[in-house]
């Protein structure tokens, strides 16, 4: 009988060893974006909570899309350049991470990881990175407009950023006029 154990239990340790590291993450670019996800369904979670309005919706069908990815780069571009009219700016070489997230708790783990604080947020837009950071399962249009409104703000003033009071408030801004 122990002859048969230890294979078995040498098998059964290395799936458990396998089955602990991360999966890699996947990548996935846009004209504006490269998409960062490490699992499908949040992918598809992330997919399906953002629903676009009317008139983004119809410039979706433009777009050549196939796969899960292709929709959400396609949404999220589509995003972009309505943020970048509602705010009249336009910056050069705009190109930033989004990265998915499952729930609001990775998105906390995250922030707290990256800047030692304890945070409840949902999303947010890491200045230095040129990241967003989002939860799949609390995505929407209203979130995702809103924290691409501060990339677009962080693009646009490169030598001044603005005072962080001014610079919400614009991102407030594109994230109501997109949402209208």
């Amino acid at each position: 009988m122990s002859r048969f154990l230890f294979p078995v239990l040498f098998i059964l340790s290395w799936l458990l060893v396998l089955g602990a590291t991360d999966v890699p993450a996947q990548e996935q670019k846009s004209r504006y974006v490269t998409l960062v996800y490490n699992d499908m369904k949040v992918l598809q979670e992330f997919n399906s909570n953002l629903q676009l309005n009317r008139t983004l919706e119809s410039a979706i069908h433009q777009k050549n899309i196939i796969t899960a990815a292709d929709e959400v780069l396609a949404k999220v571009d589509i995003i972009v350049e309505k943020v970048q009219v509602v705010l009249d700016m336009f910056p050069n070489n705009y190109h930033i991470q989004l990265v998915l997230l499952p729930d609001a708790s990775e998105v906390a783990r995250t922030y707290k990881q990256k800047y030692g604080k304890n945070v409840n947020h949902i999303a947010y837009y890491s200045l230095s990175e040129k990241t967003i950071y989002i939860s799949a399962a609390d995505t929407c249009l209203r979130v995702l407009a809103h924290e691409i409104g501060h990339s677009v703000v962080d693009y646009y003033f490169k030598q001044v950023r603005p005072p962080y009071n001014i610079h919400e408030l614009m991102a407030q801004f594109a994230e109501q006029h997109v949402t209208d």
